[in-house]
């Protein structure tokens, strides 16, 4: 009896392992950042998106800071596996999302949680509304921390569609393009040159 239990704890630790190992081998890099703004009410006063300039890892950085307060807002986020062949799969599509709740860390699914509270180590973005005007919002040099996603075990293609509206104006429309991909260790580097 006692056998066949150290038998499945074996199996159970060498799984979370496998899992472990498997998402500490894989990296998101950040190939496009890009964002522009529909303005018509002059809320913006700032915008910038854009990918840092190292080679190895690089990561995106948006700034924008408003005239004029910022009361309530929403956000629409889509994420795109793109296929090679068939069509694209949809990891979500939010659109509506009260931003003020998300800010908060409110009433979230589970993925959006995690999402802002990796974000929280890059940015100066508030956690409540209304977002004061003349403030330099930033988010510095993301990078997504692989180890706390959920087990997985795939390289893809990722592109993230997000909107930011207010007052029924898609006041900022931004796009980023990312690769999860396997990490090269320096010994299968050196093996193919």
């Amino acid at each position: 009896m006692y056998s066949k239990f150290y038998v499945i704890i074996v199996f159970i630790f060498s799984c979370i392992y496998y899992h472990a190992n498997a998402k500490a081998n894989f990296d998101m890099v950040f190939t496009n950042c890009t964002c522009f703004s529909e303005d018509p009410e002059e809320m913006l006063s700032r915008l910038k998106c854009g990918l840092s300039k190292s080679v190895k890892r690089p990561s995106f950085n948006i700034e924008l800071q408003f005239q004029k307060p910022v009361i309530k807002f929403f956000v629409n986020m889509r994420i795109v596996l793109p296929r090679r062949q068939g069509a694209d799969f949809t990891l979500f599509n939010l659109s509506g999302i009260d931003g003020c709740s998300l800010l908060s860390n409110k009433n979230q699914i589970a993925f959006i949680q995690l999402g802002r509270k990796h974000m929280d180590r890059f940015s100066n973005v508030p956690k409540r509304c209304p977002w004061p005007k003349d403030v330099s919002y930033y988010i510095r040099g993301f990078r997504a921390d692989m180890a706390a996603m959920p087990a997985f075990n795939f390289e893809s293609d990722m592109n993230l569609w997000f909107d930011l509206v207010v007052n029924h104006h898609k006041l900022i429309r931004g796009f980023i393009q990312s690769k999860v991909q396997r990490r090269r260790s320096h010994k299968n580097a050196a093996g193919e040159d």
